[in-house]
């Protein structure tokens, strides 16, 4: 039996849509908005004008910007 109800999970959908920073285990950062995310992180990132993706394996920690 096959299950198409694939569902992230909701501490992952948290991120989405929100102004982010990332981290990556080269110890670089890149800032943006998180247009998709997936449950292994994989990540679809709105930096300016351009959309990068991001593999999950990547990535050390994503952090939500503040805005005081």
């Amino acid at each position: 039996m096959q299950n198409n109800d694939f569902k992230v999970n909701n501490q992952f959908l948290r991120f989405k849509g929100k102004d982010v920073i990332i981290g990556f285990k080269n110890r670089d950062e890149i800032e943006g908005k998180i247009m998709a995310i997936d449950n292994y992180l994989n990540i679809a990132l709105k930096t300016d004008n351009q959309i990068k993706v991001i593999k999950g394996g990547k990535i050390t920690f994503i952090s939500i910007k503040d805005y005081i």
